[in-house]
């Protein structure tokens, strides 16, 4: 970890030599001579970080050369704060200028004094471990390589789900979850953390005779903290039919202040906005009306504690014959206390024979030759090891994929000796044991550029699943991605995948979606024992510190714990905000404050999930954090409300982060009257800034500034947001979403903005549109991917001949907005011209005339398709015999002409979800759907009721088309 650290000083110290050297006579010899002895200090932590635990002056050593290092950036930091004061405009730029020119030399001597003692301390720690024999090793250690070449993986397919059989299991709690008993039963799975109870219930859940028993099912997450306004709004929406939403909202409809809501808003949209405004006793008596005729399944995973339930109890105290509960908890007095009657099942710890068998499994896939598989010597040490896992399952899979890195007989002896030594040492000082020593092993084998990648983690509130865009700008922002890493063509974020795939395959980070490539991640999340050890590490490196927010709703008082050692200098802090007491809605939360003291700090994160809550940051608060933390690398602050940013955001002139989706800044009167921003211009002295995210803040101007940020590359917002921004200035960005494609004309921006790789652009003209396709934006042939939208008119404008996409080699995303002209005189249809790299295609309001399916089956790569609103106006779909051979998920919604769908036999071999929705004249399933043998899901919504009917199972009488459909383990209706 330490060795991470001093790369990163080493990177920043080369650029300041470079960037800044007239700013730096009189310190220059003493930067260089820190740069050097930095330098020879990562040798000896190269190979350090593996033998921390078994030598505490080794720990000590790396400990004090890890914090000198951060020393060392806050001096060099602090220096480019004071160089960037002479460079400001206007008024406060002149007289910044002039303090600069009087304090200069003060300046100078007061860093060359910092530095000198720095690199003073450093060589006393060199000079002490040679006093002990110690040596700096000029190689590498054998876990803490670098990242080279030979060692990248490919990863073709989605994970594997490495499980033992749990046949007699699983037997037994459908039997118990399928026995129609007279009220409403709670069955639990209890054990310890890692055991599998999560794995145990999704098989169940998912089981197709499972699925078909119940009139409507849902999982939610619970975890220790939790708000039950969240959890039941949740539920309502997964097992309220169409019928139901009508009612609900027609019984509301009286309701102030919901009325003007209601009127305004769309049905589909106002069911979640009325839930998410109704107090927690409403929405129980909503939940319980719409349960109370249905048999449900809800399954609650990871819940915690007796006063959980009993809150949300009420709201399942009815309903048919044979409804259930669905427990996992690693509390067995909880199973009791739900239902005294029943007995809780506890998922059997794995045999020896059993973890060996998951263990060979994990290490050694099955696309490995067999000569180069498992020898008996090391199957002789890989089941000594599986004793010590102590049949736990988490950790048996977190040791073959740290084994799997391993490859010589010699490195599991090494690891096999390790566990020992581990083992021993947490034995009898952690609720887990040994096996807590397993996890830590795995997090000491990673390579030391993995290192901070991992503890990064540590900021994830519980459960929580992280996007791996957001993800890998937020390590490029802190400097964990060095520019000296890449190569070619490749980027940055490019090396940042990479990355994650490492952790994914080492077991420590799991995928919770692939991308619709099916190749990369989307989201991933931690399992909670190793989201422990990640804390803890973390606090251990002071890396990371975790702070608990809480509200109390009668005082409307907030505070803030940070349950950490307060003289420690963090440099990255979480903030999750929670709610205790009430969960009603409120609307004058205020984010806790950190003390002024927290000046070094790199990162700040404030994490309220889909801003469910309403929290308020004030302009003072806002000030203070500006005006304190002037060190910031990363400020996320999503989902957090406020009125304008203040003019000190621009003294952040390390930020490369900046996160404010959803931040509804709401002054929106006075910006559209004025075009003024709630973004100051001060924002333009932000020239470090790598990513902005401004997306669902509702027509925000931005200012003309924001052209001042040359180092941008990802630009996230909303299309009206560009208006006054001269984007031919960003050349560097890779990401645009959204704008107008009127301001990347008029400003020559289309010329210029070679490097786009994903782009959302919107047309007024079809000659806008034929202007940007013969740009060198597409010329190049460099976007991944790409939203086109027309915006409506009448009559509605169409795209133009589509034929520059077909130069697209490596588009994966496709979007349009807007008619697709179809000339029956051409040999070519529009979309022909889609590249076959294609994986996922949307087309909204098309207007095609001609059934498409004929095309777009023949796409090698189609993964995911969706026809919505009017992009199909034909009577007739055909899916062709051996069509869509990728094709995983199927969206046909609102096409108001479609009567009659084919598919023919062998067609979509490998579809897994189709959903339909809003097809008022489409009458059946189609008969050849029994063929496709792969569907796991179908989703109908607002469909026809003779439609409905002929599929749906009602008081046990089958419909006409349920034996079409009879092979499909989820069939949801709303």
């Amino acid at each position: 970890m330490a060795e991470a650290v001093v790369s990163v000083a080493v990177q920043k110290i080369s650029d300041l030599l470079i960037q800044e050297s007239v700013f730096l006579h009189g310190v220059r010899d003493e930067v260089q001579r820190l740069q050097s002895e930095l330098k020879r200090m990562q040798c000896f932590l190269k190979d350090a970080d593996r033998h921390q635990d078994q030598d505490d002056r080794v720990r000590n050593w790396v400990a004090e050369v890890r914090d000198l290092t951060y020393d060392a950036e806050d001096v060099i930091d602090t220096f480019l704060l004071n160089v960037a004061r002479c460079r400001g405009e206007g008024v406060r730029g002149f007289i910044s200028r002039s303090s600069f020119k009087f304090n200069k030399a003060f300046l100078l001597h007061e860093t060359g004094t910092q530095i000198k003692s720095i690199q003073a301390k450093i060589e006393d720690i060199s000079k002490s471990m040679q006093t002990y024999g110690v040596k700096l090793d000029e190689g590498q250690g054998s876990s803490n390589y670098g990242r080279q070449q030979e060692s990248r993986r490919s990863y073709p397919h989605a994970e594997e789900e490495y499980v033992i059989s749990l046949d007699a299991v699983i037997s037994d709690l459908k039997a118990r979850l399928m026995t129609e008993e007279e009220r409403m039963r709670v069955v639990s799975i209890v054990g310890m953390g890692g055991l599998g109870k999560t794995t145990l219930a999704k098989k169940v859940y998912n089981d197709t005779h499972v699925k078909q028993h119940f009139d409507c099912y849902s999982w939610v997450f619970v975890s220790q903290q939790f708000s039950i306004k969240d959890v039941l709004v949740g539920i309502l929406i997964n097992v309220a039919s169409g019928e139901d939403k009508s009612k609900l909202l027609e019984r509301m409809k009286d309701e102030q202040p919901l009325k003007s809501m209601l009127e305004k808003m769309k049905e589909e949209v106002q069911f979640k906005s009325v839930l998410e405004s109704l107090k927690e006793e409403r929405l129980i008596e909503a939940l319980h009306s719409v349960l109370e005729e249905k048999r449900y399944l809800v399954v609650f995973d990871d819940i915690w504690t007796n006063e959980a339930w009993d809150r949300l109890k009420p709201a399942f105290l009815k309903g048919k014959k044979g409804s259930k509960v669905l427990f996992t908890t690693r509390n067995r007095t909880l199973a009791s206390h739900a239902d005294p009657w029943g007995s809780p099942v506890e998922p059997p710890f794995l045999t020896d024979d059993e973890g060996w068998e998951l263990l060979e499994r994990k290490t050694f896939p099955r696309e490995i030759p067999k000569e180069h598989g498992c020898t008996p010597e090391l199957e002789k040490l890989g089941r000594e090891m599986v004793k010590k896992c102590r049949g736990l399952p988490l950790a048996v899979v977190v040791l073959g994929g740290l084994l799997a890195t391993k490859k010589s007989l010699k490195e599991w002896e090494v690891v096999h000796g390790s566990i020992n030594a581990q083992f021993v040492k947490w034995e009898q000082h952690h609720q887990y044991g040994g096996v807590y020593g397993i996890l830590a092993l795995s997090y000491h084998d990673l390579p030391f550029h993995l290192k901070p990648c991992f503890l990064y983690l540590s900021q994830f509130p519980e459960d929580w699943e992280f996007k791996k865009r957001e993800l890998i700008r937020m390590w490029i922002a802190e400097g964990f991605i060095l520019q000296s890493s890449i190569g070619g063509e490749e980027t940055m974020e490019d090396v940042g995948e990479e990355y994650l795939e490492e952790l994914v395959s080492r077991c420590v980070v799991q995928v919770s979606q692939r991308d619709h490539t099916g190749i990369g991640v989307k989201r991933c999340r931690i399992h909670d024992l190793v989201r422990d050890m990640c804390i803890s590490k973390a606090r251990d490196e002071n890396f990371l510190g975790v702070m608990q927010h809480t509200e109390d709703a009668v005082t409307n008082s907030s505070s803030s714990t940070l349950q950490l050692t307060s003289s420690i200098k963090w440099r990255r802090i979480a903030i999750h905000p929670r709610i205790s007491g009430n969960d009603a809605i409120k609307w004058k939360f205020y984010v806790p404050l950190l003390k002024s003291g927290d000046s070094h700090l790199r990162s700040l994160f404030y994490f309220n999930e889909d801003g469910m809550q309403k929290f308020y940051m004030t302009r003072q608060q806002g000030r203070f954090i500006f005006e304190n933390f002037r060190l910031l690398r990363v400020l996320k602050i999503d989902n957090i409300w406020q009125s304008r940013l203040p003019w000190e955001i621009g003294h952040l002139i390390h930020l490369r982060y900046l996160g404010l989706y959803g931040a509804r800044m709401n002054d929106r009167v006075k910006c559209l009257c004025l075009e003024s921003s709630p973004l100051p211009s001060s924002i333009g002295n932000l020239r470090s800034l790598y990513t902005l995210d401004l997306r669902n803040n509702y027509m925000i101007i931005l200012p003309a500034a924001l052209s001042k940020l040359e180092c941008l590359r990802h630009l996230l917002g909303d299309s009206y947001s560009l208006r006054q921004v001269r984007l031919e200035k960003l050349r560097h960005l890779e990401t645009l979403k959204c704008v107008q494609a009127e301001y990347l004309i008029k400003t020559d921006a289309v010329r210029k903005l070679i490097n786009l790789r994903n782009l959302s652009i919107e047309f007024e003209a079809k000659e806008e549109v034929e202007v940007v396709l013969r740009s060198p934006i597409f010329e190049l042939g460099r976007l991944r991917s790409l939203k086109m939208l027309m915006l409506m008119g009448m009559p509605m404008e169409s795209f133009p001949n589509l034929e520059p996409l077909s130069s697209l080699h490596r588009l994966t995303k496709v979007e349009l907005w807007g008619a697709i002209p179809e000339d029956p005189h051409s040999l070519h249809h529009n979309l022909e011209y889609l590249p076959a790299s294609l994986a996922k295609l949307t087309l909204i309001y098309s207007q095609l005339k001609r059934d498409p399916m004929g095309i777009l089956e023949k796409l090698p790569n189609l993964r995911f398709l969706r026809f919505d609103s009017h992009s199909y106006e034909g009577s007739k779909m055909v899916c062709s015999a051996h069509g869509f051979p990728q094709l995983e998920t199927l969206t046909l919604a609102r096409l108001h002409e479609l009567k009659e769908w084919e598919i023919e036999e062998g067609a979509m071999p490998c579809l897994k979800t189709l959903q339909l929705l809003y097809l008022s004249e489409l009458k059946m399933i189609p008969e050849g759907l029994k063929s496709v043998t792969t569907i796991q899901e179908l989703k109908i919504t607002r469909m026809t009721k003779e439609f409905v009917k002929r599929v749906k199972v009602i008081d046990g009488v089958e419909g006409e088309d349920f034996e079409k459909v009879r092979h499909i383990p989820s069939i949801s209706f709303n």
